[in-house]
C-alpha cells in the first residue's frame, strides 16, 4: 500500500476502495472519471505479487479476516511504526507528500501535481511538498531580453 501510494500520488481512502479488477493486467489506475495514472514497473510487479489467486471482485487490500481494511487501520498502524522508528512528523499524507516531492524535482512539473492533488495555486502545491523556492527570482533571473 505504500508503495503504490509513493509511485502514484494516490491518496488512501481511494487506496482502500481499490479492487482487484481496478488493477490487474492493467499499466493504469482509473481514479476519477478524467484522472488515469500510469504505472511503473516496479509497482506492476508488486500488484501481481498481491493480486495472487484473488478473485476480481475483492479489494486489492484486504485485512487478516478477508474484508476491507479501514483507513483509521492504517493510520494507526503508520503512526506506530514511525514511533517505532522515532519519527514524530509523518503521517499518512507524507505517502503523497514524497510521490510529489520527488515528482518535482525530477519533472519540475507543478501543473501535473495541481492536476493530480485538485490544488488550485502554485503556492499551496509548493508548500504541500515542502519546497520553498522564490518562483519570482527563480524565472526573473533567466529573463534576458
Amino acid at each position: 500500500m505504500f508503495l503504490l501510494s509513493i509511485n502514484t500520488g494516490m491518496d488512501l481512502v481511494k487506496l482502500l476502495n481499490l479492487k482487484i479488477k481496478d488493477v490487474k493486467r492493467k499499466h493504469y489506475i482509473n481514479v476519477d472519471r478524467n484522472k488515469v495514472i500510469p504505472l511503473n514497473q516496479k509497482i506492476l510487479d508488486l500488484i501481481k505479487e498481491i493480486v495472487g489467486n484473488g478473485r476480481i471482485d475483492e479489494y486489492l487490500f484486504l485485512n487478516s479476516r478477508g474484508s476491507k481494511i479501514h483507513r483509521i487501520t492504517i493510520f494507526n498502524i503508520f503512526k506506530d511504526v514511525c514511533a517505532e522508528l522515532g519519527l514524530d512528523k509523518y503521517s499518512i499524507i507524507s505517502w503523497r507528500k514524497t510521490f510529489a516531492y520527488h515528482h518535482y524535482k525530477k519533472y519540475n512539473d507543478l501543473a501535473y501535481l495541481l492536476w493530480l492533488f485538485n490544488q488550485t495555486s502554485v503556492k499551496v502545491a509548493l508548500k504541500f511538498i515542502d519546497v520553498n523556492e522564490n518562483m519570482n527570482l527563480k524565472y526573473r533571473e533567466g529573463v534576458c531580453l
